[in-house]
Parts: C-alpha cells; structure tokens; sequence
C-alpha cells in the first residue's frame, strides 16, 4: 500500500483483518447477523482510525 497516507493503510489493513473474519466465519455456517455485525464493526472502525489519523496535535 505504498503512496498512501498512514492512516489510510492503516484504516484498510484493520477493516481487511475484520472482513476476513466475517468471510471466515460465513464459511463455517456462523449466524448471518453475526458476519453482517463483523463487517459492519469492521468499516466503523476502519473509519475512525481513518479520520483519528488525519486529526493534527
């Protein structure tokens, strides 16, 4: 992910981790709303870490 900003590929790292344990977790027969709250944990987080970097101290 070169040619990003570091909270950006920090932000895709974390939410593709997420993602994938919800794909994992689809494939093993985990309950639909389970994998739907894993994605959707997934993208506020990599949100916040997003927007948490672009902040200035």
């Amino acid at each position: 992910m070169t040619g990003l900003p570091g909270s950006l590929s920090i932000a895709l790292s974390l939410v593709g981790s997420i993602w994938l344990v919800g794909v994992v977790a689809l494939l093993v027969g985990a309950p639909g709303e389970l994998v739907a709250a894993t994605f959707v944990v997934g993208l506020v987080a990599g949100i916040v870490e997003w927007r948490g970097g672009k902040v200035r101290h």
